[in-house]
């Protein structure tokens, strides 16, 4: 059975091999032993908190095989951004220049260095092995997040975010790196991506120019990528959309990606999903499938079930259910139709 819960201490051999196949294109989960030891103590201890606003917690979910006992996958999320290091972003505006001399306006984009998402939350750092790409793991991955912020809602803001993966062609290289950041930074987009992971963003802040790029003055693949996800990657977006995020003309300051946005309180999974009790099992389930979650913060699970909704609203589920997320006849628990 495949289970999503937080990260333990003792996964982090299972978490480095994860971030290792991951790699590159997973700014939050590099292949650094000692960092990820960092990543793991932050979750854990984010999640022993009382919280009651948002704040510097960073929460890491995994998805186990509970066959094999194996790590199979990651999802993160960041409680409010901008807490320890500023984040940035390129907005999309429009400038005008015009002449009367000429008789002529001319209208060009411009990206401008923002801080625009700075107290969102984030939703991140999702990746799930091959094989296990398949029977709606990925959704159970990714919608396990939307779960818990429900579940534990005083500890998000009212609005989230995400980052997806820029275009790269076949060869791995970012022309929209190359035309820009490769021009202040001098380093592949890579040792960019990892140094930024282990070293937080402050980088950024010393080399990248505050003044506006004007996007007609870049080279022409550089400009055919703007807001363009990898190819791997628009799956990943379609999915968001679904979920509620909206583009609104953010991109990634390294590889020019999308950065989508929602309430938090709007989001499908969030809005669908009902909140009630563990009911004594009837041993009638439906044929449909749901995302079950259960837990306190520290104990949260998630898995795929069949349940039976019975007329006073409560549910039963299977005793496999049961095990799995830890729950007992009584117990809260969420659930959405898969």
């Amino acid at each position: 059975m495949l289970i999503v819960r937080p990260i333990r201490d003792d996964d982090i051999d299972g978490l480095l091999r994860l971030a290792e196949a991951a790699y590159p294109g997973m700014t939050t989960l590099p292949p650094d032993r000692d960092v990820l030891v960092k990543k793991i103590k932050q979750s854990t201890a984010s999640l022993s908190m009382p919280v009651t606003e948002p704040g510097r917690e960073h929460y890491l979910l995994v998805m186990e095989d509970t066959d094999s006992k194996c790590l199979v996958g990651t999802a993160g999320i960041i409680a409010q951004l901008g807490e320890e290091d500023q984040f940035y972003s390129y907005k999309i505006n429009k400038v005008t220049h015009c002449s009367r001399a000429l008789d002529k306006k001319v209208t060009v984009e411009t990206l401008n260095l923002s801080n625009h998402f700075e107290g969102f939350a984030e939703v991140a750092t999702l990746f799930l092995d091959k094989p296990y790409r398949k029977n709606g793991n990925g959704k159970l991955l990714a919608r396990s997040r939307y779960l818990f912020m429900a579940e534990f809602r005083e500890r998000f803001p009212e609005q989230v975010m995400a980052e997806l993966r820029g275009y790269f062609d076949e060869s791995g290289r970012s022309p929209f790196w190359d035309a820009i950041g490769q021009q202040f930074f001098g380093m592949s987009f890579s040792e960019a991506d990892l140094f930024g992971a282990v070293h937080g963003n402050q980088f950024i802040a010393d080399l990248m120019p505050k003044q506006p790029m004007y996007v007609n003055l870049l080279p022409q693949e550089a400009r055919d990528v703007i807001g363009r996800p990898h190819d791997q990657g628009r799956p990943a977006l379609a999915m968001l959309e679904k979920e509620g995020f909206h583009w609104r003309g953010q991109v990634d300051i390294f590889d020019g990606a999308p950065s989508v946005d929602a309430f938090i309180d709007q989001l499908g999974t969030i809005k669908a999903s009902t909140r009630t009790q563990v009911a004594a099992s009837t041993g009638d389930f439906e044929s449909q499938q749901y995302l079950i979650c259960g837990g306190d913060a520290a104990n949260f699970s998630v898995c795929i079930s069949h349940l039976d909704i019975l007329q006073n609203g409560a549910v039963a589920l299977p005793s496999q259910t049961l095990q799995a997320l830890n729950l007992q006849i009584n117990d809260p628990v969420r659930y959405v139709a898969l």
